[in-house]
């Protein structure tokens, strides 16, 4: 007999999977219980405005004027818009359980995400993330992304990945092949049962890391100590 489902499981996406995998009592209490709330910092919130304005200047084909503090990032932006092919800002990606395209808020959406960037030319796709933080080497993101972008783009063959890290004027990018969806399934698999298990269980075992000292809103966690002297601002 299949185990019954005491919650029903969040969509998929790098956000929830990443908060997830990072410590799971944390990703219950604020994202399904929603007992606790984490608020963002400054950094989040200014990573929140630039998209903002990113999305605004894209949209209307580089004839939006930029405000003054991000002004400086317009030759990027024109850079983006001088590529041939459909161009795709913001723009949202989900599949339902049975791999369909399905819209992103569905009562049956089962994997989502949103692609900052996204140009497709025949069958071949480009998809750019806006970073406004300090860069963090790593690709499961990007595979994550091409994962989607796969199985709403039947035509699309192959598709490069990057991040465009604007503080450091970096940029991390990643080649992936349609032929590469079974490895990258069999990648996500482990951690997606996992997932699944603690909805259906309702069990959500801590992961203490550094994030224990001051840094997580879950402040009735056995584990949660204040911040230490060298964290304080």
């Amino acid at each position: 007999m299949a185990k019954e489902i005491k919650i029903k499981p969040l969509p998929l996406s790098h956000s929830n999977l990443d908060k997830f995998e990072t410590c799971p009592k944390q990703f219950e209490a604020v994202k399904v219980s929603k007992v606790f709330v984490d608020v963002k910092g400054e950094a989040a919130r200014w990573g929140d405005y630039v998209h903002i304005q990113f999305e605004k200047y894209l949209r209307a084909g580089g004839i939006y004027e930029l405000p003054e503090n991000v002004a400086q990032y317009k030759p990027y932006l024109d850079h983006i818009l001088t590529p041939k092919g459909d161009l795709y800002v913001e723009h949202p990606m989900a599949v339902n359980t049975k791999l369909e395209p399905c819209d992103f808020y569905a009562d049956n959406v089962w994997m989502r995400g949103y692609a900052d960037v996204l140009r497709v030319r025949e069958d071949r796709a480009w998809v750019l993330d806006h970073k406004t933080g300090k860069r963090k080497p790593g690709s499961r993101q990007m595979k994550r992304m091409a994962m989607l972008v796969f199985m709403l783009f039947p035509a699309v063959t192959w598709i490069k990945v990057g991040f465009a890290w604007l503080q450091e004027k970096l940029n991390d990018a990643e080649e992936f092949d349609r032929a590469d969806m079974l490895t990258l399934w069999g990648e996500e698999l482990p951690l997606i049962q996992q997932y699944k298990a603690a909805f259906t269980t309702d069990t959500w075992q801590p992961r203490p890391s550094g994030l224990c000292h001051g840094w997580c809103p879950v402040t009735t966690c056995e584990f949660w100590k204040p911040k230490r002297m060298r964290d304080r601002p």
